[in-house]
Parts: structure tokens; C-alpha cells; sequence
């Protein structure tokens, strides 16, 4: 019989008759003023209110002084608030107002960032890494560039076409989080960049309790009479808000089922399938894994907690040299930095639902 996991969308929690959250778009600048700046407040803020949205426009770093302040709204929209790379002191998100913006994001608040926000704040890791790349530097003028889309379903693309060509400033990053997703590809020789690989322009992550969504498009005034880019913001403010998933993802095991090498290079072989492009947004993954007869996952160290529920067959796991008998109906809970391995023992294959965090959550 196929097997049907099914996840149901945040959003369900959410009666329709509620009102939609508010938003605060800022866009207080200490480091280089984008022109595009009032461009882009007033067409976000323009969409925004006719999705419904309740929108407060400020330039006032006093409104980060305290918690209380932010949480009362839904999400925090940044447009391209730059700081000075070389001026620490041009920083404002300091002392309590830091501890204001992490409360917001710790407390389930949505961050979107817009261009130069990835340039600001170098000497606050935690914004960086909320950000999730920072801004290292730029090719000369605006060329118009070809985009294409990430093979991903997610609130920030739908509206968008696989491929576009779009006019810009284009953004290269350091620090970019290897476990991003990008939503958005430059190809970089299309504007004259040497380099095979595709740039990220966009990505969407889970972070310390929140949601963040970055587009390094938006440098041109132009770009916001674009109704692609402002659909692709707005998406990205949705999904912020809980408010851009599906209501619910099916996935059908035979259709993901996939056969593999010898798992985590050890012996004997495994099917696996697991949710990814399906569920933009989530913050679990599930995996099934089969190991067939006489294989075995050697001991390596895992850098989250895990969850084993067996499914069918029979197996061991070893925990920091303890080992427990598995069979249907037990499931195993693994502790962060464990060293962790899985054998299959009997005659019928051992059936694992194996579940984790999608990362882990950084601390300031």
C-alpha cells in the first residue's frame, strides 16, 4: 500500500475573519541612500494595503528602542537599510535595540530584506546571519542581467517566469550560508562576470524562531514599476507571515522512493525519499529510509537531535557505543552531537520515518 504524509499548512491556524497583520517598512539609512528607496516604500506599501495589510513607513531607528514596540507588528520589511562597512559607529541597531529586533525574530516575527540590506550591521554576526550573506561587492553600472528561477515552489517565484531578463545593480555576497536555497540565479556572464556558476539573487530561510526573506534585486527606480519584482517581494513578505504556503502537501512514496549507494558510504544498500521542494518553508524534514538485508549506516556524528520511528523490520542503533534493539513500533531519540549509527539485523528490511530539524537554531 503507498504511503501519504501529509502536512498542513501554518496557515490554517489562522481564522479567516482575522485581520491581516501589520508591517513596519523601514528604510533608515547611515551608509550609501539608494535613490530607489521612496520608490520601493511606496510600491510595497502600496501592495501591501491592497493585500490588506495594515502599514507603518518609518526612517526612525527609535522605534527598535524596546520589544514592545515591534511586536506589535507581523513582519519588519528593511529597504536596502545600509550601514558603513568602514565606520562601526554608523551601526544603530545597538544594545537594546538589538535585543528588541532579536526578541521580534525569536518570537515567530518575519524579517524581509531588500538590496542593501545585506550591506549593513558587519560588526553584528547575528544580523548577518539572519540576512543570511553579506554584500562583499558589485560589477560596475546596472547591466541588464538573466535571471532564472529555482526549480522550488515557493511564494516568492509563482508570479515569476523560469526565465527573465531584469536590469540591475547585482549583488555578489561573503558569508552566504551554505544551507540556503536560492530562489533567484544571475547567470554572472551575462552581464560580463567571469564564473561558470550561477550568483543567488534571493533565498528564504527559518532563523531563530522567525522568517527571512532576501532579494538583492531593487537598486534601480525602475525596478519598482516592475510588477515581477513587486510580486516576487510581496511573495516573500507572505511566506514571512505564515501566509504563502499550501494548505496542505501530499507525498506519495512511490513516487519519491529512489534507490542509493551504500549509505553515508558504508555497506549494503537503501531507498530514501524525503520533502523538499514541496514544502516551501518548513523547518522539519522527514525522511524515509529503507535499509535492506545486511545494511548498515556507520557511526557518524550528527549535529541536530534526531527521531528513528520504525516502521516495519528489525535493526540496531548505536549511540556513543550503547546499542538498542529496534523493532516496529519503538522509536529512538538521538541527541545532538551523538555519534550515531544503524544496522539492519533479521530477514525483512528495517523501515525508518527519520525526522530533524531543517537547521540548527544559531544563537547570538
Amino acid at each position: 500500500m503507498r504511503t501519504l504524509l501529509l502536512m498542513l499548512g501554518a496557515w490554517l491556524l489562522i481564522g479567516a475573519a482575522q485581520p491581516a497583520p501589520a508591517i513596519l517598512i523601514f528604510s533608515h539609512t547611515t551608509g550609501f541612500r539608494h535613490g530607489s528607496i521612496e520608490p520601493a516604500v511606496a510600491a510595497i506599501g502600496a501592495a501591501a494595503r491592497a493585500s490588506g495589510y495594515a502599514v507603518t513607513t518609518s526612517e526612525y531607528p527609535a522605534l527598535f528602542d524596546d520589544a514592545a514596540r515591534l511586536r506589535r507588528f507581523g513582519a519588519i520589511v528593511l529597504v536596502s537599510t545600509t550601514t558603513r562597512r568602514d565606520l562601526p559607529a554608523s551601526e544603530w541597531l545597538v544594545g537594546a535595540r538589538r535585543d528588541a529586533l532579536q526578541a521580534f525574530v525569536r518570537g515567530g516575527g518575519g524579517v524581509v530584506g531588500i538590496h542593501g540590506a545585506a550591506d549593513s550591521h558587519y560588526g553584528w554576526d547575528w544580523y548577518g546571519r539572519m540576512i543570511g550573506a553579506r554584500f562583499a561587492r558589485h560589477p560596475k553600472g546596472t547591466p541588464v542581467g538573466a535571471v532564472t528561477r529555482a526549480p522550488l515552489d515557493h511564494p516568492a517565484i509563482r508570479a515569476l517566469p523560469a526565465a527573465f531578463s531584469h536590469t540591475d545593480e547585482w549583488y555578489w555576497f561573503d558569508d552566504l550560508d551554505p544551507r540556503l536555497r536560492p530562489l533567484l540565479l544571475l547567470d554572472p556572464a551575462s552581464i560580463g562576470e567571469k564564473g561558470a556558476n550561477p550568483r543567488p539573487l534571493a533565498w528564504a530561510h527559518a532563523f531563530d524562531g522567525g522568517r527571512v526573506f532576501y532579494t538583492a534585486l531593487g537598486h534601480t527606480d525602475a525596478a519598482w514599476r516592475d510588477p515581477r519584482v513587486v510580486a516576487h517581494v510581496m511573495g516573500g513578505l507572505d511566506w514571512t507571515l505564515g501566509r504563502g504556503a499550501r494548505p496542505m502537501v501530499v507525498i506519495d512514496e512511490a513516487a519519491k522512493r529512489v534507490q542509493e549507494p551504500p549509505p553515508h558510504g558504508r555497506i549494503g544498500m537503501s531507498t530514501a525519499w524525503r520533502i523538499t521542494d514541496g514544502v516551501p518553508g518548513r523547518m522539519m524534514e522527514y525522511r524515509r529510509r529503507t535499509l535492506h538485508r545486511g545494511s548498515a549506516i556507520g557511526a557518524h556524528p550528527i549535529d541536530h537531535d534526531e527521531v528513528y520511528a520504525v516502521v516495519s523490520g528489525e535493526g540496531e542503533v548505536v549511540s556513543d557505543g550503547v546499542t538498542a534493539k529496534l523493532r516496529p513500533g519503538m522509536t529512538a531519540y538521538l541527541y545532538t552531537g551523538a555519534q550515531v549509527g544503524i544496522r539492519q539485523t533479521g530477514r525483512a528490511p528495517l523501515a525508518l520515518i527519520i525526522s530533524y530539524p531543517l537547521e540548527k537554531v544559531p544563537q547570538p
